[in-house]
């Protein structure tokens, strides 16, 4: 939602682009019936949402925005996963996958305080955000992001 509200045509200097969609799948059913993947096994399900670690976070956040890009055709496609430790966000642009790990941690995510949990949504979501226009505008790639090359995208 922050880049369709960057990319509207009544915000000055808005950004170039047009979201095609935006989903929030919790689930790994959701995801695996919407996308047609497989995801790892989580290390626990709390009433129906996954809870990985961050090894975990990382893989289904780097599936998910193939699956993404592959599926939708989209030349931009963005993914987060986020369960105990650092949430890691996956964003796959030209060729190149564009990795954004949080600061802010969460243990024992499904007993986590919601303060804890929203600081670390709002970091990714900054973070991500701040990616995207660099990407975009063609600027130089903020030092928070690892990125992976050739073969990935």
């Amino acid at each position: 939602m922050g880049l369709h509200k960057l990319s509207a045509p009544y915000v000055k200097n808005r950004l170039p682009v047009a979201v095609s969609a935006v989903m929030f799948l919790p689930s790994v059913y959701s995801i695996e019936e919407v996308l047609g993947i497989r995801l790892p096994t989580p290390k626990a399900h709390v009433n129906g949402v996954k809870v990985y670690d961050e090894i975990g976070n990382m893989n289904v956040a780097l599936i998910l925005s193939r699956a993404l890009k592959e599926k939708m055709g989209v030349d931009i496609s963005v993914a987060s996963s986020a369960g105990n430790g650092k949430g890691i966000v996956c964003l796959r642009f030209n060729k190149k996958v564009f990795i954004i790990r949080t600061t802010n941690e969460v243990r024992d995510f499904p007993f986590a305080d919601a303060e804890k949990v929203y600081r670390r949504k709002a970091e990714a979501v900054d973070k991500t955000l701040r990616l995207l226009k660099a990407l975009i505008l063609d600027d130089d790639i903020p030092d928070f992001v690892e990125v992976l090359s050739n073969g990935y995208g």
